[in-house]
């Protein structure tokens, strides 16, 4: 018997101590258990209500609520005109005029469903959400959350193409803002993702991208699947975009990938650009990466591997260009004219004597021979044009259709506007006031030296170390260069020479009195024969006469830059092409 009890006692103990572990894994009080958690309560809030219970197929009570009844579970309130309330799933369904509120949020909505284990809200039709730390608004067809508990991030679920309302907090005057999307999720009180066709809206900006990732704390924002964002007059856009706001200022913009930033007076495009604001202006553009960067402002084009911008009011104050850099102005109203062709004499018909034809026929012979020289020299001009071409395949031309330059670093300086212009009034292009360049410098320039001698530019190539080329509303005025080495070309106006233009006027006047000189063989037949011996010289110089306009042709050729018709460069617009179309909104 003692041996019989004292197992029994042992058994006791055992079982004591079996049961000690398996009541400590039980789970605890949270989300899943809301039973233990807390007690659902109800109450009549009107006289006329009425209640009627049943049994389902499982045998669980239902029980209908007709009349207003309030619900209560630990921090959260409900309301509703009626109620369905279903012991088997746990669960609370209220029609009719619902209102919620717990600790972090109220609601209002005619359709909500309460699962009392997992503690998760169903709220649909016209639902309108009010987040209590900053009164946030969410408008939409439907919202899922987690009722607020302590130690548990809230999380909100709204499909259906919500619009929220954010209303700031940090700062001291607060601008309410938008943001619609396809799907909104907010993870606690300070991140909000959204998800298909996501638009914000707000005074200082407007966004759109497949996806956006909002953040309270640093006021971060992130742009992805084709984004664009307009802010402060100038539009962005990139493969992602991030932007900075803290105090609901915004004070930078970041594009990666494929960036793309264009202003009223200029666009950059590079692999990454960066966007420095203050006081809702644009002080620094930065565009860098893999890659060339490129840069348009008016008729200047920029290129290099990395290109800054130094912007004051709005108007580029500096632009910095590094690695490779290379800086283009076009301008066609001073290009090269295209050389004239002289016009062909007409032959007499009369005809002089056969020897003095075939003379003729030889010197032309000759001349036939020596046109073809033109089309050799085109066709090195091509290849000097295509040693020219800068980086990147940009045109560096030497048809007076542009002015050049191109260095490892060059620096550009811009007049900045005296007065801003009104909204209706086109911007101006902006003038350059000095160009700086270092390493490695070369540069093609036009300048009138004087005004009084020819209207047309002087042609200037310049090689050295270091170039510095002053400007006076938009035009070169002076060039200074570090060791240097280079050509200067006048035109020949200078020279008292006939331009292109005048000589092709001499030329068709000089052929027009050798078709006169033609026909003085015909008037001489009654001279005696020593005097006709002069006719077949007097013919033979039509060809000599030919032969020196040739000789003037080539100098005229050579100021043109041996270029021919039908040969010539095409001219570019004064107003450069676009880098690339901005993305529809």
């Amino acid at each position: 018997m003692t041996r019989a009890r004292i197992g029994f006692a042992s058994c006791l103990a055992a079982a004591a101590w079996l049961t000690g572990p398996l009541a400590a894994q039980e789970p605890e009080a949270g989300v899943g258990s809301a039973l233990e958690r807390c007690s659902l309560r109800w109450r009549p809030l009107e006289a006329e209500t009425r209640s009627v219970t049943n049994r389902d197929v499982t045998g669980a009570h239902v029980t209908v609520l007709s009349g207003r009844y309030a619900w209560t579970c630990g921090t959260a309130t409900m309301e509703a005109d009626s109620a369905i309330k279903r012991d088997g799933p746990r669960q609370v369904e209220l029609l009719g005029a619902v209102t919620y509120e717990d600790s972090i949020r109220t609601l209002k909505s005619e359709r909500l469903l309460y699962f009392q284990l997992s503690d998760f809200v169903i709220a649909e039709e016209n639902v309108e959400l009010v987040r209590l730390t900053d009164r946030s608004t969410l408008v939409g067809p439907r919202v899922e959350f987690l009722r607020a508990v302590s130690g548990v991030d809230a999380v909100t679920t709204a499909p259906g193409r919500p619009t929220v309302t954010f209303h700031p907090t940090n700062t001291e005057s607060p601008e309410p803002f938008t943001v619609e999307s396809n799907l909104a999720i907010f993870a606690g009180e300070d991140e909000a993702r959204f998800y298909g066709d996501a638009v914000i809206n707000r005074s200082d900006l407007t966004a759109q991208a497949d996806s956006a990732l909002l953040t309270r704390a640093d006021g971060l924002g992130v742009l992805w699947g084709e984004p664009w964002i307009e802010a402060e007059g100038i539009r962005l856009e990139g493969d992602s975009i991030q932007f900075l706001s803290p105090n609901e200022e915004l004070e930078a913009i970041h594009a990666v990938g494929d960036g793309y930033v264009s202003g009223e007076r200029f666009e950059v495009a590079a692999e990454l650009i960066d966007i420095d604001l203050a006081n809702r202006e644009v002080e620094q553009v930065q565009a860098h990466g893999e890659g060339m960067s490129r840069a348009l402002s008016g008729s200047h084009e920029l290129r290099g591997d990395s290109i800054h911008f130094v912007m004051y009011g709005s108007q580029i104050d500096t632009a910095y260009a590094i690695g490779g850099a290379v800086a283009v102005q076009r301008d066609s109203s001073w290009m090269v004219p295209p050389e004239p062709e002289p016009r062909a004499a007409p032959r007499d018909t009369a005809g002089p004597p056969a020897p003095a034809a075939a003379e003729v026929g030889a010197d032309t012979t000759e001349v036939g021979a020596d046109t073809t020289a033109p089309e050799d020299a085109a066709a090195d001009t091509t290849e000097v044009e295509a040693a020219d071409a800068g980086p990147a395949g940009i045109e560096l031309a030497t048809d007076g259709s542009a002015n050049w330059a191109r260095g490892d670093t060059l620096i550009a300086v811009f007049e900045r506007a005296a007065a801003p212009v009104a909204d209706s009034v086109p911007a101006s292009d902006p003038f350059m006031l000095q160009l700086v360049l270092e390493g490695d410098a070369s540069a093609f320039y036009r300048m009138v030296r004087d005004s009084t001698t020819s209207a047309r530019p002087s042609l200037n190539y310049l090689i050295a170390r270091r170039i510095q080329v002053d400007f006076e509303a938009g035009e070169p005025t002076g060039v200074e260069g570090e060791h240097a080495i280079g050509a200067y070309l006048e035109p020949r106006e200078a020279f008292g020479t006939p331009s292109p233009a005048d000589s092709a006027a001499a030329v068709a006047d000089s052929a027009g009195a050798a078709t006169d000189s033609l026909g003085a063989p015909a008037d001489t037949t009654g001279v005696p024969p020593d005097s006709a011996a002069l006719s077949p010289d007097t013919v033979g110089a039509l060809p000599d006469t030919v032969e020196q306009r040739r000789h003037l042709l080539s100098d005229v050729q050579l100021a043109a830059g041996n270029r021919r018709p039908g040969r010539e460069r095409r001219a570019m617009s004064h107003a450069s092409p676009t880098l690339r179309p901005g993305r529809s909104r």
